[in-house]
């Protein structure tokens, strides 16, 4: 079973389409959620598979995703499951 507080893990790929869907820049969506558009292109990328609980919830409320399980990793929901 998954921890409360363990950091979540991230699709990234999932954050760059949907970014890219809203006609967002690395850099405008990375300054809504408070973070360097370095660390957001290392999130899209997958070189950063796992965020913090509260960076994973400034990225799902700057990309106004109602379902917080849209941008979890496949791997972590069948966990959780």
């Amino acid at each position: 079973m998954a921890h409360q507080h363990a950091s979540p893990e991230i699709d990234g790929h999932r954050i760059r389409e949907l970014r890219k869907q809203s006609g967002l820049s690395v850099t405008a969506l990375a300054a809504r959620i408070g973070i360097t558009p370095q660390y957001l292109s290392q999130i899209e990328r997958g070189h950063r598979p796992t965020v913090s609980p509260s960076t994973f919830n400034r990225i799902v409320d700057a990309m106004g995703v109602e379902n917080h399980t849209t941008l979890r990793r496949a791997t972590e929901l069948a966990d959780v499951a």
